[in-house]
């Protein structure tokens, strides 16, 4: 083995470790974020008067709000940059999809003003379903060439496809509807069922949701068994 080679083979270590050591750290500040918020602030917050806290830690937009909020994006961003360190040695292919993966991520942190654009819910709608159809074809395509535990693998993908529209179709209605989505609230005020479907829907959307990535799991252990 060469110098070089021993040289390449250290450096891939170090940058391994380096990526482990992100990805744990962002698991635990998504979780730790998230058991602070569901368990003990937003209690807090659901049974007092938000005027209650100002001018204290719990204020809206206050320390403890920010670090809720700015623990789930940046916990992603760290827990995918440090993946991606373990699957990719040459940071010069790395950085560009990390940075990418960085401003996704804060996006969840931007409040947008925007009002209620029909064109938009349209527009987006109709692209997600030519995506999901087209991806259905490379799909079909891909999955007749294969075998055993790798055919089983491409068959939780696809579920998990069929899992996250339903997710996508869901939040359309809860939002965007004309007739009783949240966008129009003098007519939730208005139908007696608004409301309460909107409650429901949303939480089909998080089983779906939770379903979604519990099958593209299985999807790729599967395929890992495949490849083993």
């Amino acid at each position: 083995m060469t110098a070089n080679a021993v040289e390449i083979k250290t450096d891939t270590a170090g940058t391994n470790k380096i990526g482990l050591t992100m990805f744990w750290v962002g698991a635990v500040v998504v979780f730790t974020g998230g058991w602070l918020a569901m368990w003990w602030i937003f209690p807090i917050w659901k049974n007092s008067p938000m005027e209650q806290f100002e001018g204290t830690i719990l204020a809206f937009l206050g320390p403890v709000y920010m670090l809720i909020g700015l623990s789930t994006p940046l916990g992603i961003a760290l827990a995918a940059i440090g993946i991606l360190l373990c699957a990719e040695s040459k940071k010069a292919r790395l950085w560009p999809i990390a940075t990418g993966i960085v401003l996704i991520a804060l996006g969840m942190l931007i409040l947008p003003t925007l009002g209620y654009y029909p064109v938009l819910f349209g527009m987006s709608g109709g692209f997600v379903l030519l995506l999901f159809f087209a991806t259905l074809s490379y799909w079909a395509k891909k999955r007749s060439r294969l075998k055993g535990a790798a055919r089983t693998a491409a068959d939780f993908q696809l579920v998990s496809y069929v899992f996250f529209l339903f997710v996508a179709m869901l939040m359309c209605m809860v939002l965007g509807n004309p007739f009783s989505g949240l966008y129009f609230p003098e007519k939730v005020r208005l139908l007696d069922w608004a409301l309460p479907a909107a409650y429901s829907m949303g939480t089909k959307a998080a089983i779906y949701m939770a379903l979604g990535f519990f099958f593209t799991f299985l999807s790729h252990y599967q395929a890992a068994q495949a490849e083993t």
